[in-house]
């Protein structure tokens, strides 16, 4: 055990143990002052590492009814029968069908043969790639293959210092872009339906799959681009011949035609896709209902796009653990009266504040707090109750600010902490010092975009 760690174990059992003894305040129950300090303890030992991430969640499961805060256990449970959890894991049976097959370099062999006349242009290719496989493709899996890629891609350059040059531009530009692609639509990240879904527990409303798209694709499609020009320009990839690209091309290029299992995989992609987008207009279609079935669909006789041991491979059960973990403290906050309390002595009565402001608001707030607590789904179970109460306070639509919540925390980028880029900071391609020197000024722009954007989607969807 590190320092880290065992300051983490000190402090996290420091902080619980102190909520038995502090006075409780006032509008908030014995159970609601316990309830807290199991939040507390839940993400300290989150950033400090102190245990294995599907450990600590189960500690904090066992500790909901031993330390009273539910009737049993049973009841503390309740967040693993959120239909949130079911569409994670059908999400990961199409996230392993797509990258078996041909899918992604068919992509992005068509990206590099149409803009790839110059390195600059081949690493905003490779992005675009990233950015629109990982709208369906959860972004672990996605990225991890794009690394691949763009790490094949450097051995076009026979220079080590050229090639460490490049890879700075290339390996920051591979995790960006895939977050960024990853919050274009609900299916794009676990992130976005947890987000969706406590809005829905906590607030009785549901974003659809076309009011989410209508919000998040605009910013994208500004982001990519804007994030590929800055960090060729403070690190400016080296040049090679155009000879060296074209051959790239041919090592990528799948030269079979669009096999069968391929069309399969597409075929129920885009059936999927529209069932999910049909699901904005006819509430009766659930979107979890219909990744359960597109799952199921992979696996039948006669379509055999997976097989039952490769899905189970490519679940990745510490994300399902620590979702289900995350939704369950979140109903413990809202059924011992937390969210209640934190409106009634908290808040201020009236507030005035104009639907941009509660934006930026929310905004800045989202990535300062993920410097502190680099676990966007906690940092998102944590903040809903919080921003659906500062909704309801300052007389604006819950959704709104609720959205710019889970697309924030889904594209914290300063420092390589979260997940995503951390894959590929751990391959040495980057230092940690590297990545803020650009990443700040993309932070600042999408913290400006969703400031400007989100209160005039808002009104095209129906949240104003």
């Amino acid at each position: 055990m590190n320092r880290k760690q065992l300051i983490g174990i000190i402090l996290s059992i420091t902080v619980l143990v102190a909520t038995f003894f502090l006075p409780v305040p006032v509008g908030l129950t014995d159970q609601g002052m316990v309830t807290i300090g199991i939040l507390l303890f839940f993400l300290i030992m989150l950033i400090s590492e102190a245990l294995p991430v599907g450990v600590i969640c189960f500690l904090c499961l066992g500790l909901l009814p031993v330390l009273g805060v539910t009737k049993n256990l049973a009841s503390g449970l309740i967040g693993f029968t959120n239909p949130i959890l079911f569409f994670v894991l059908a999400s990961f049976g199409l996230s392993e069908a797509v990258s078996s097959t041909p899918i992604v370099p068919r992509i992005l062999h068509a990206l590099i043969k149409r803009f790839g006349k110059d390195v600059k242009t081949c690493v905003l290719a490779i992005m675009i790639a990233g950015a629109i496989v990982s709208s369906i493709v959860t972004d672990v899996p996605t990225v991890v293959v794009f690394m691949g890629i763009g790490a094949s891609f450097l051995t076009l350059f026979k220079n080590d210092a050229d090639r460490r040059k490049t890879a700075k531009s290339l390996m920051m530009g591979i995790p960006i872009a895939i977050m960024l692609g990853g919050i274009m639509t609900p299916a794009g990240s676990g992130i976005n339906i947890l987000t969706i879904g406590l809005l829905r527990d906590l607030a009785g409303i549901q974003i659809t799959f076309i009011q989410w798209m209508a919000c998040a694709i605009p910013i994208v499609l500004v982001m990519v681009p804007l994030s590929w020009l800055v960090l060729t320009k403070i690190y400016p990839p080296a040049e090679i011949d155009a000879d060296d690209i074209r051959q790239y091309l041919t090592t990528i290029e799948v030269k079979e035609k669009i096999g069968t299992r391929e069309i399969k995989v597409i075929i129920i992609a885009s059936g999927m896709m529209f069932f999910w987008l049909l699901s904005s207009f006819f509430p009766a279609i659930e979107v979890a209902v219909v990744a359960l079935f597109g799952c199921v669909c992979l696996f039948l006789p006669g379509i055999r796009v997976l097989t039952w041991d490769k899905y189970m491979k490519a679940v990745s059960w510490t994300s399902f653990i620590l979702i289900g973990t995350v939704l369950c403290i979140a109903s413990t906050i809202v059924a011992n009266g937390i969210t209640e309390w934190f409106v009634t002595y908290i808040l201020p009565t009236s507030l005035s504040v104009s639907t941009m402001g509660a934006v930026f608001f929310v905004a800045v707030m989202a990535f300062l707090i993920m410097l502190v607590v680099p676990v966007a789904p906690a940092l998102i179970g944590v903040l809903s109750p919080v921003i659906v109460s500062l909704g309801v306070t300052i007389g604006i639509n819950p959704a709104l600010l609720i959205i710019t919540l889970g697309l924030c925390a889904g594209n914290c980028y300063l420092f390589p902490i979260d997940t995503i880029p951390l894959i590929t900071y751990t391959a040495g391609y980057y230092k940690m010092t590297d990545m803020p020197k650009a990443t700040v000024w993309l932070q600042l722009a999408f913290i400006g975009l969703a400031t400007l954007w989100l209160p005039i989607a808002g009104r095209i969807v129906g949240f104003i």
